[in-house]
Parts: structure tokens; sequence; C-alpha cells
């Protein structure tokens, strides 16, 4: 998921993650990962998520690093 840089700040990434982990929980997922990219950490750790492992670069992208959070 991203949020276009005008958007960001406004809370839309918070609903937009809370709305898929409410999804996801109701289909008996337990635990959600995804590759966050390096500015984006912080947003991710607000929510709850823990990265693990190093970081990555994705060409043309720049680094990342895997977050999880058990649901």
């Amino acid at each position: 998921m991203a949020i276009l840089k005008t958007y960001q700040g406004q809370g839309f990434g918070k609903v937009i993650l809370s709305h898929g982990e409410k999804f996801l929980g109701k289909k008996s997922i337990k635990i959600i990962w995804c590759n966050a990219r390096e500015v984006a950490v912080p947003f991710y750790q607000n929510n709850n998520y823990m990265p693990i492992g190093n970081a990555f670069n994705i060409k043309d992208i720049g680094l990342h690093y895997v977050m999880y959070k058990i649901l």
C-alpha cells in the first residue's frame, strides 16, 4: 500500500491498515507481513509491527525492511 505524499500524515494509511487487519483477523489469519520502505518503518512500528532481518534494496525504489505483526 502507499499513500500519495500530499495525503500522508492525515490518517489514511492507518485506516487502510486497520481495515485490512480486521478483515484478515476474521479470516483467522494469525500473522501479517510487508516490505516497508525505510521511511515507512516508523509508521509500521507505531502500528505495532516489528522489523525482522536486515534491510534490503529494491532496485530503483530503495531500502526496505520486512515488518510483521501477530494479529
